[in-house]
């Protein structure tokens, strides 16, 4: 049986409206939560992510969570329900290490989990900081999505899940992610990454080159100065960069823009 194969061989352990949770073994004790994102299709089921980067080759437990009703975890008990279904397969299955990895509502939803239980890792790709209107009014996206929500438990992020787990977060710099990326916490346990001209979508040009598999991989292994490499080599930089890289821009812009001085053209 193949690798591929086997990827696809999922073991149903939840599906009851809106939300289906499926499991792909491994051979290790490690397990990595994928949360999906929203997707593209109203009145169908968002798509897996990042289940062969996580599963590794077969060698890591994946659990999928997709909700059909993008509520960004805000459904009444859907976050302890997750908790319990996750739960029970660590005891089934004597794992020793939980990981969670998703982008843009999959992402928040990693670090609403990483609230709830203790994880070694999380990976979070743009995800929001709010999809409150009170919150986040200048927020015009998701809209059908976010109307339908009538609760929030889940409202914002201003408290990220707590030391010593390290956070791996990337976001693009253009405005509709630097109103939610420039609310995150800063923390010395967040590794935040900025992609300098790159919007919601980044992810899927990531692709190319391999390079979304080498900073998964990287951050899966916890390996700070190679994703830190690979990261650079993308066009991305650590948050803290980020305010000196936009000041060196402007100084470099307003320079450009300066004419020749009149006296020197006569």
């Amino acid at each position: 049986m193949s690798d591929q194969k086997k990827l696809l061989e999922f073991d149903l352990l939840h599906d009851a409206h809106p939300l289906r949770i499926e499991a792909v073994a491994g051979e290790s004790s490690r397990l990595i939560v994928s949360f999906t994102s929203v997707g593209t299709e109203r009145d169908k089921w968002p798509p897996k992510e990042f289940v062969g980067l996580a599963s590794q080759d077969g060698r890591n437990h994946v659990i999928c969570v997709t909700d059909i009703s993008r509520c960004w975890m805000n459904a009444k008990g859907m976050a302890d329900l997750i908790l319990s279904k996750i739960s029970d397969y660590v005891l089934d299955h004597t794992i020793t290490e939980v990981m969670a990895i998703g982008t843009s509502m999959g992402a928040y939803n990693a670090l609403i989990l990483g609230r709830k239980m203790p994880l070694s890792r999380i990976i979070c790709f743009t995800p929001q900081y709010s999809v409150h209107p009170e919150v986040l009014p200048d927020e015009k996206r998701w809209w059908w999505f976010r109307k339908q929500i009538t609760v929030w438990p889940h409202k914002q992020m201003d408290k990220l899940p707590k030391p010593p787990v390290p956070i791996y977060i990337f976001h693009g710099d253009t405005p509709d992610e630097r109103m939610h990326w420039q609310r995150f916490p800063q923390a010395e346990h967040v590794k935040h990454y900025i992609f300098t001209g790159a919007d919601h979508n980044f992810v899927r040009n990531l692709k190319g080159a391999n390079t979304l598999n080498y900073i998964v991989t990287a951050a899966i292994n916890n390996k700070v100065g190679r994703l830190n490499k690979v990261v650079q080599r993308a066009g991305g930089m650590r948050r803290e960069a980020y305010a000196d890289y936009v000041a060196a821009q402007t100084l470099l812009e307003r320079r450009e823009s300066r004419g020749r001085p009149s006296a020197l053209d006569d």
